[in-house]
């Protein structure tokens, strides 16, 4: 009878490790980005087709390092909203993208090309590769626009799927 209760419990303490290995793992993040507007930006990945229908930039997530990225415009969401990636050492998260609260100081049509301005970000994450593969989450935040760089500062959490 003895033995019968140790391998049970044996077997209820390895189902209970077991189970904790497999359960999602939520992350809090703040992204902090920086893309170049216009090309040969020092510092920055080179883009195909800056400020029009493609971004790329660099910057920190935090707790997950140095991060490249990418943004396509009105490619996710059925052409709707815009597609961001960030390439980490741990692998890729995907992301649709929505902004919206467009905000210019003065007018700004006025001020020309580089003109300040500023957008609120919705991101949900959409999947990934590596680590980030099945995340899922969401980011919020804000763009800020000015002369020729965009400062881009997104926070929220990541569920990784294991």
């Amino acid at each position: 009878m003895q033995r019968l209760l140790l391998v049970a419990g044996l077997v209820v303490i390895s189902l209970v490790f077991t189970s904790q290995s497999i359960a999602a793992t939520a992350v809090p993040v703040s992204v902090t980005l920086t893309e170049a507007l216009m090309a040969g930006s020092p510092g920055q990945p080179p883009c195909p087709d800056i400020a029009l229908n493609f971004n790329c930039g660099i910057g920190e997530v935090t707790p997950f390092g140095h991060a490249t990225e990418e943004i396509a415009f009105g490619t996710a969401c059925g052409g709707t909203c815009d597609f961001r990636r960030i390439d980490l050492a741990d692998g890729s998260i995907f992301m649709e993208e929505t902004a919206s609260n467009f905000s210019c100081p003065g007018v700004c049509g006025s001020h020309g090309l580089g003109a300040p301005f500023s957008l609120t970000l919705t991101d949900v994450i959409v999947g990934g590769t590596g680590i980030f593969e099945g995340a899922t989450g969401s980011l919020s935040g804000t763009v800020s626009i000015a002369g020729f760089h965009a400062q881009i500062k997104l926070s929220g959490t990541i569920t990784l799927a294991s």
